[in-house]
């Protein structure tokens, strides 16, 4: 049984005729790694935040130079990984109101469209963001002495990986819906 996408930027929904059962079923699994992790990443974060605020106060007597720099580099990676999934499951931000003005086929041409240049963007970001994270590579962070380059930047390559392994399932979904001569 095969489902259609929505029009005018909702999510493509599963094509048994699509990607191939064995890439989406990976890709899927990739992705509830991730939100694991992120959901991880956000309740550490939210402990070590909550420690530095009682430490703050001196409830404790006890002074944590690190919280604030080890909660800087949770968020990091949270919201960088986080915008991986925001684009696999469609919930970019996208300008409707433009794209509900055309008939649906060229909305979905439109949704190609945007999800290439998220690629093209995705690309950029990957490329750059290795060259940043390598040339700081030997940079400490002040309180944890970890590699910024390493420990820090890498999330912004490793998030565009995600990006564009993301945007390019939903452009080759799209297209196959487009050319395999399916009429909304």
């Amino acid at each position: 049984m095969k489902e259609t996408t929505s029009v005018a930027g909702g999510p493509p929904t599963r094509n048994s005729a699509g990607l191939g059962k064995a890439l989406e079923k990976g890709l899927d699994f990739l992705m509830n790694i991730i939100e694991t992790a992120g959901a991880f990443l956000l309740a550490v974060m939210t402990l070590i935040i909550l420690w530095q605020i009682i430490a703050r106060f001196r409830i404790i007597h006890v002074i944590s130079p690190w919280t604030e720099e080890v909660a800087m580099i949770l968020l990091v990676w949270f919201g960088l990984t986080g915008a991986a999934i925001g684009i696999r499951k469609h919930l970019h931000i996208g300008v409707e109101f433009v794209a509900t003005l055309f008939p649906a086929r060229i909305q979905k041409i439109l949704m190609i469209i945007v999800n290439c240049l998220l690629a093209l963007f995705s690309l950029f970001l990957l490329v750059k963001g290795a060259e940043l994270a390598w040339a700081l590579k030997d940079t400490d962070t002040p309180a944890t002495l970890v590699s910024r380059g390493l420990v820090i930047y890498s999330a912004a390559p490793v998030a565009a990986f995600l990006m564009l392994l993301y945007s390019l399932e939903l452009i080759i979904k799209q297209v196959i819906e487009i050319v395999g001569g399916k009429r909304p």
